[in-house]
């Protein structure tokens, strides 16, 4: 059952949803609403296997669009007697009948319509309620369809292992450039040093170190309390620094990085790093760079760290974890990327030469 990234939710994933929906539900009919972008025949396939023994019909909707607020509970009611040999197939496999029966409607698009109760008259068939008026509930599960923050769409080894693969590419960079010029780091490790007493040499020393001793990257999260890593320093400095201030803190690690103006990259900035931006916009592309990658950091190692600690927080939209991820994911790989293509500008390469 693999091979729905377009997908917001996996059919594991919406099995889960729909039947903790379910658990819940006070009436005897519900309808919940899943757009699904690809293939609506396989998903649908794929969701009936995961949902067998449950009171769930699951149906692929082709000809309705549910566009009219005032005609939507009865359309629902015609798809559901336009489908009643599926919905007799799947209460006549239950042991009892269920106190609410649920239909999931793949869409390609989700309704414009609002997410309300409303009585509608039953087929004479279905078991139980037949012909009398009962209240429908249709909701999207589209975008509220929750979870807890360490599900797997919000990819948490993909974010682990994105922040040891830029801390590396920070590493080097970082390496290279005070190797050929040692004082260009310095303005960024009075930021960073905390109350440590060895010099920036020293922690570049530790820190590659300490990576040596990483077994597995998938499952690696900076502690900021530490400080052995450059993700870590940055992490800490974040929470730590109003968003006026940070933009100084982005300006002394561009000088440390030695980016150049302009950088000759594309990159992403991830809505986190957008939300956190200071009032005024950063002066150089550089310096946008650098900010962008201390707060993408943060974000990213908050978001690990949350996630090891799900039980303490509420579910959250799948389709918001997700995307987050995505965006962080993204954000990490341009600018590790960038690091990593980056060459030395010719006065450091003179310097490291002689």
């Amino acid at each position: 059952m693999t091979g729905y990234l377009d997908e917001h939710m996996s059919p594991q994933r919406l099995a889960q949803v729909v039947a903790d929906r379910l658990d819940a539900e006070e009436s005897p009919v519900a309808g919940y609403w899943y757009e699904v972008r690809g293939d609506r025949d396989k998903y649908a396939d794929d969701l009936r296997r995961l949902l067998v023994g449950t009171a769930v019909v699951v149906l692929v909707v082709r000809e309705i669009v549910f566009d009219n607020p005032n005609a939507v509970q009865s359309e629902f009611v015609d798809l559901i007697d336009k489908h009643r040999d599926e919905f007799e197939q799947v209460l006549s496999e239950l042991p009892e009948y269920p106190p609410a029966v649920a239909v999931v409607l793949l869409t390609r698009r989700v309704p414009a319509v609002p997410q309300v109760a409303s009585p509608a008259i039953m087929p004479g068939w279905f078991p139980r309620v037949g012909g009398t008026i009962v209240p429908i509930y249709l909701r999207d599960l589209t975008w509220t369809g929750s979870s807890a923050i360490d599900c797997s769409e919000s990819a948490i080894p993909q974010i682990c292992a994105g922040l040891f693969t830029l801390d590396d590419a920070l590493l080097e960079r970082l390496t290279s450039v005070h190797a050929a010029e040692p004082a260009t780091a310095d303005a960024f490790w009075v930021h960073v040093r905390f109350d440590d007493k060895y010099d920036f040499s020293d922690f570049l020393s530790r820190s590659r170190r300490f990576r040596a001793t990483v077994r597995n990257k998938q499952a690696f999260r900076p502690n900021a309390r530490s400080g052995t890593t450059v993700v870590a320093r940055l992490w800490k400095v974040v929470q730590r620094t109003s968003p006026e201030t940070l933009g100084r803190i982005g300006a002394d690690l561009a000088t440390a990085l030695r980016l150049t103006d302009p950088l000759g990259h594309d990159w992403h900035q991830a809505f986190a790093s957008v939300l956190g931006r200071p009032a005024n916009r950063p002066p150089a592309p550089g310096v946008a760079f650098a900010s962008s990658v201390l707060r993408t950091v943060a974000a990213s190692a908050q978001f690990v760290t949350v996630a090891a600690h799900a039980d303490d927080y509420d579910a959250y939209p799948v389709a918001l974890l997700r995307s987050t991820s995505l965006d962080l994911l993204t954000a990490m790989r341009d600018a590790t990327s960038l690091l990593q293509t980056l060459d030395l500008p010719d006065d450091l390469t003179r310097g490291r030469a002689r």
